[in-house]
């Protein structure tokens, strides 16, 4: 059994996707040369054995209104036929995580409540020890502020303790923590590397963003980022629906396209078969009774699916290509269910051969919720315990041109204390272990400073009698590319 370094608290990583939620925990492990302790990711699996639970919540109107969270609470939708139009589509689970972060109390305790009991429970802590939880939230690339803080506020009131959140990250700063390019905290070594791209691409859309490294330590800056949300898993599962439709009104006569019910229920069944050929070399679609007591069984092949799927695979390329364009990529990293299509997983290395795909035992879509993991044990180590650390979610609306650098410093008297500014780059980005140290060091009274670190150590704002690990610091480029710093509740444009 490997050593874990002893550590009251238990790391925790929560990814609130747009179709499904993943949680991973987080520990020191000695490495296997017993020299050194490593962070250790370990992604959760939920009471029916999956490392991922649907982001719906609903009311189960055959047991009195009890509520049905997760795979359950999707039968649920699917079979109502009133939220099926003539296509089968169901309510969007993305409308459930704005439901979740919108502050909608039901829906946001019970969700978010279950996973803390789920994380609870796997970790060793149990309910009796949930306090011990100590969490790192995703938060969709280009969120807004107010967007960031609803989420997290939403996940505060799930786990009746807002403490339990230290942190945020974006999706695509999360995929690179989980991949080690913000520091040396796993025992494989990444690539000198200056700029990379991160691809996500889920249920609702093809996310990519570029991530700049500063100079040759660990930082990094998220820079120009694109989404196109036509290009998304649904219009996959789509395709297969189509192509089982064909099939089965050629084997039977019968139209599936002309009830509701076989419609939803042929959804199910299509959005499992792409998940089997991301990994597996055939799949058969089968539904019993799908129409007027008519069987469906249709075989797919990867080779057939992969004729069926081009289209999509093509636009994809297409979109990535663009943002792209004319810049040296040394790392390709990739996070979401369509990056786990084979066909897709070749198309990206091809756009970028040469480039560093990023540690084999990182699956696409689970990536969010390590890298938020991986943060979440650092932070703690750090002594992050007791509250969030106020770096919230980053916003770019143009290409950075140059290096974003704020420092955070500790101010004696009217003076900067130099030797204790710890720099960071823009929000939204991974903490480093140094500044999460700087702020849980400082104690109520405390006098602090952001400081510009490209303009030789200018003060841009003095902030008195600091809280108690309470200082809040954002950065983001404005839409003309100025920065803005956001403290406390107040923005100061630079």
């Amino acid at each position: 059994m490997s050593a874990i370094k002893n550590n009251k608290n238990v790391a925790v990583g929560i990814h609130v996707g747009p179709s499904y939620t993943r949680l991973s925990t987080a520990a020191f492990v000695l490495s296997t040369t017993g020299n050194a302790f490593n962070v250790t990711p370990s992604v959760v699996s939920n009471a029916l054995g999956s490392r991922s639970t649907p982001s719906i919540v609903t009311v189960d109107a055959n047991t009195e209104g009890a509520v049905v969270i997760g795979e359950a609470a999707k039968k649920n939708v699917m079979r109502e036929s009133s939220n099926a139009d003539n296509k089968g589509e169901v309510v969007k689970t993305n409308s459930y995580l704005k439901k979740l972060s919108n502050g909608d109390n039901a829906d946001s305790l019970h969700f978010f409540g279950m996973l803390k009991e789920l994380a609870a429970e796997t970790s060793g802590v149990g309910m009796k020890g949930a306090d011990r939880l100590k969490c790192v939230l995703a938060v969709p690339a280009g969120a807004g502020q107010a967007e960031v803080d609803r989420l997290v506020e939403a996940a505060g009131a799930g786990f009746n303790k807002p403490t339990s959140f230290i942190g945020v990250l974006s999706e695509p700063a999360a995929v690179c923590v989980a991949h080690g390019l913000t520091g040396s905290h796993t025992n494989s070594h990444t690539p000198s590397w200056s700029t990379a791209i991160v691809i996500d691409w889920t249920a609702t859309g093809l996310t990519a963003t570029l991530v700049k490294r500063v100079g040759s330590s660990d930082l990094i800056q998220l820079g120009a980022s694109k989404t196109d949300n036509e290009v998304n898993a649904e219009s996959l599962v789509d395709l297969m629906m189509g192509h089982c439709a064909t099939m089965f009104k050629r084997k039977t006569g019968g139209d599936v396209w002309e009830s509701k019910k076989a419609i939803a229920k042929l959804r199910i069944v299509c959005e499992t078969a792409v998940r089997t050929l991301d990994r597996g070399a055939s799949a058969t679609v089968e539904a019993d009774g799908l129409v007027d007591g008519m069987d469906l069984r249709v075989p797919v092949s990867k080779p057939r699916w992969e004729m069926l799927s081009g289209s999509v695979v093509a636009k994809g390329k297409e979109f990535i290509s663009s943002l792209a364009e004319g810049v040296k990529v040394d790392v390709c990293l990739m996070s979401g269910s369509v990056c786990a299509m084979p066909s897709v997983k070749a198309m990206v290395t091809g756009l970028f051969e040469g480039a560093w795909q990023g540690l084999g035992n990182v699956a696409c879509e689970e990536a969010v919720a390590v890298g938020c993991a991986v943060q979440a044990c650092l932070m703690v180590e750090a002594g992050i315990e007791e509250s969030r650390a106020g770096l919230k979610g980053q916003n770019i609306d143009v290409e950075v041109a140059e290096e974003v650098k704020i420092g955070l410093a500790k101010v004696e008297g009217d003076k900067v204390d130099e030797n204790s500014i710890k720099v960071i780059v823009g929000d939204g980005t991974a903490v480093g272990v140094e500044v999460a140290g700087f702020l849980a060091g400082l104690n109520k009274g405390d006098a602090a400073a952001v400081v510009d670190m490209n303009d030789g150590n200018k003060i841009l704002v003095k902030i008195d009698d600091c809280d108690e690990g309470e200082l809040k610091v954002g950065i983001r480029l404005g839409k003309e590319g100025g920065v803005v710093v956001r403290v406390g509740e107040g923005e100061i444009a630079c």
